[in-house]
């Protein structure tokens, strides 16, 4: 028997990317913070309100490209809107010169 089968090893890319349902709900509450619609934010995105509905409440997957155009629209890096959907939440400091 191989390690393989007995689950030990997993490739590497499985479990990196957070669930649909995680992403969509980061987008809605992103979106609801910027007091914008679902109508809007499809305009914004260039996208369809249906494509946006589906992607908030997980009945679709986003690709990275969707996913990357939503981000844009929110006025987000990509990153961003990934880590939100993982639960960790980001601090920046706005640093002064002295």
């Amino acid at each position: 028997m191989s390690a393989y089968q007995y689950g030990m090893f997993r490739p590497v890319t499985q479990g990196l990317a957070p669930k649909a349902p995680a992403v969509g709900e980061a987008i809605r509450r992103v979106r609801q913070q910027k007091r914008m619609s679902q109508a809007e934010l499809a305009q914004r995105a260039r996208l369809t309100q249906a494509t946006v509905s589906r992607i908030e409440s997980g009945a679709r997957r986003g690709d990275m490209e969707t996913l990357a155009l939503i981000a844009a629209a929110l006025g987000l890096a990509l990153w961003i809107l990934i880590k939100r959907a993982e639960g960790v939440r980001l601090l920046f400091a706005t640093v002064r010169p002295r």
